[in-house]
């Protein structure tokens, strides 16, 4: 289980949630109501259907706005997307002391993953449905390799281990939020954890085969 001082050791290294807030909403401007609007919707379409599957209609429609607007804040459907990958959380190598630590930081993720009709896609709906779109996949790759695996490779040593832990990691969303499988649940939050955390720890234990 996490204790006290690996939550407030990872309430620090952990990238801050950017969802909206009605008090923050509360204190922006109409200009800014409206691009968050945008990208909340956005993110919602994109991340859970693929960019290619998704028009910029759609996504206004759904944020209640013109469509006009979208090439006002972002650009392009392009930019839109690209502006939603800052909800991405990563790795700080810098704030992570090491292999139990990124463990703790991950399991600490997951558990505090909003979940539920009202949740925004995770990061692993993003990358199954847009990690090989032709226009926006290379984009959605470098972004998960720079705030993820990179910094995991030097937390663990080299790229081997790095990837073994990201599949791990992968798999563990898919099971929950993909296949729904019934034996990963985290209304069982103690036997959630536990699952996460051996599956986690059997990837960092992984070495190259000799010969």
């Amino acid at each position: 289980m996490l204790t006290r001082r690996v939550r407030a050791r990872l309430d620090k290294s952990t990238c801050v949630d950017k969802t909206l807030t009605p008090a923050l909403l509360g204190r922006m401007s109409k200009s800014q109501e409206t691009r968050e609007a945008l990208l909340r919707q956005a993110r919602q379409q994109f991340w859970a259907k693929g960019y290619s599957n998704v028009g910029l209609r759609e996504i206004a429609r759904g944020a209640g706005v013109d469509v006009a607007l979208i090439a006002r804040y972002f650009g392009s459907k392009r930019g839109l997307f690209e502006a939603t990958l800052e909800a991405l959380q990563g790795v700080d190598a810098d704030r992570i002391s090491g292999p139990e630590a990124l463990v703790d930081h991950v399991v600490w993720l997951f558990l505090q993953a909003p979940r539920g009709g009202a949740a925004m896609p995770s990061p692993t709906a993003l990358i199954l449905h847009n990690a090989d779109d032709p226009d926006v996949g290379e984009m959605v790759r470098r972004v998960f390799s720079e705030r993820w695996q990179q910094p995991m490779e030097q937390i663990l040593g080299g790229p081997k281990r790095a990837a073994l832990f990201s599949a791990a990691m992968l798999g563990m969303s898919v099971a929950e939020k993909t296949l729904c499988l019934g034996g990963i649940t985290v209304q069982d939050r103690p036997l959630y954890e536990a699952q996460l955390r051996a599956l986690l720890q059997a990837a960092l234990r992984f070495d190259e085969l000799p010969g």
